[in-house]
């Protein structure tokens, strides 16, 4: 008897207001300069931005939208995009939230982005919202029981006996496990279809209080958003390998740590400035190579597509300069750069958002998926398509 495969049948994201890179720059040095923070911090991180490349982010939080008037004094609630919120947790005058205000708001956030994404993922599968037999969510921005996926369920009128599995704060790659486990759930043959949702509101840990290099790279590169896939045992792209694998040396290079002290009032996270060096290193002379060989990657013609996690642009320059000298053109790697640019880093949506961008309009018949985080941690999968 052979055993059935997913398929990729449907994808949908969902993201709240967007943000110019100039305002969020603007809000930003008035949050810093209110708390008397020196014109050197605010230029650091003014450069760091900059040298980001994301010209377009989006936050859930109105204060980013209109500065000390909020969202809800010019609009109705309930034309709201998902997962903003109708209320200002970042108030005027002190713009730094304590913790149990930050984890009040989970509900009204990274669930309802979760729910838009899930509905778009759902419209664009076609299929009866009954036949989802499982659900697997991940967000590495908050927390709470029933969570993100019972909110998904009751929301889109899922079966009351949809089994359902949550990742929580796990961190970048988490996206991409998800979808292996769905994938091992298809292939256990007891699965009709599984929806996987990863969301991100990362602007709800800004802590313009955490002046540390890291924290500012950080606060630079991650911003909001929520993607979701349906797999099946039918579909566009059919899942032909996945795997996980560990960077050796690396398990210090990127972590995420809860409050740990008083004057901490979000989590904090440290991303060490050469895991872009470390991972062209990985994959152009170390294990990775192998595994790109093992996947036989090299003698497919042409080259497979890539959709690799937009982690930043230090991460993509080195992985882009790793699969130009095996063979792929120098601007493989585009889709990953486009959503950088215009979302910035999702965390562990980021990577499903780049499959949302390029599944309809691919010409290759293969695509290889990477996604990476704290460990250092790398997903992969290699797809074909269907038809």
């Amino acid at each position: 008897m052979n055993q059935q495969e997913a398929h990729i049948a449907g994808v949908g994201t969902a993201t709240p207001f967007p943000l110019s890179t100039e305002r969020f720059l603007e809000i930003d040095a008035k949050m810093r300069r209110t708390h008397g923070q020196p014109e050197e911090i605010i230029g650091q991180f003014q450069s760091l931005v900059k040298g980001t490349g994301i010209h377009t982010r989006h936050f859930v939080h109105p204060h980013w939208q209109n500065g000390e008037e909020t969202v809800a004094t010019t609009k109705q609630p309930a034309m709201l995009p998902p997962g903003v919120l109708a209320r200002d947790i970042f108030t005027p005058n002190r713009f730094i939230p304590p913790y149990h205000e930050r984890m009040q708001i989970f509900g009204e956030t990274c669930v309802q982005l979760a729910i838009a994404a899930a509905r778009r993922a759902l419209a664009d599968w076609g299929g009866d919202p009954q036949e989802i037999t499982h659900i697997v969510t991940t967000c590495t921005s908050g927390w709470s029981e029933p969570g993100v996926a019972l909110g998904v369920i009751e929301a889109l009128g899922l079966s009351l006996d949809c089994a359902k599995a949550e990742l929580n704060f796990n961190g970048c790659f988490c996206g991409a496990t998800c979808l292996r486990l769905g994938r091992d759930i298809v292939r256990a043959g007891d699965a009709k279809a599984v929806l996987v949702v990863a969301v991100e509101v990362a602007s709800t840990h800004y802590d313009v209080s955490a002046t540390d290099t890291s924290s500012l790279v950080a606060h630079a590169l991650f911003a909001d958003g929520a993607a979701a896939v349906v797999l099946a045992p039918t579909g566009r792209w059919r899942y032909e390998g996945t795997g996980m694998a560990l960077v050796p040396e690396s398990s210090r290079m990127l972590r995420l740590d809860p409050p740990r002290s008083a004057e901490h009032t979000a989590y904090r996270m440290y991303l060490d400035r050469n895991v872009g060096l470390k991972l062209g290193e990985y994959f152009g002379t170390e294990h990775g190579s192998t595994l790109l060989t093992r996947l036989d990657l090299d003698r497919t013609q042409p080259r497979p597509a890539l959709a690799i996690h937009p982690g930043g642009p230090n991460i993509l320059d080195n992985l882009n300069s790793v699969f130009v000298e095996r063979g792929w053109s120098e601007t493989a790697l585009q889709p990953s750069y486009t959503v950088l640019h215009n979302f910035g880093n999702l965390g562990a949506a980021a990577m499903l958002f780049v499959l949302a961008q390029i599944l309809d309009t691919l010409q290759e018949e293969t695509l290889l998926t990477m996604a990476f985080g704290p460990g250092v941690t790398v997903e992969w999968a290699k797809l074909s398509r269907v038809g």
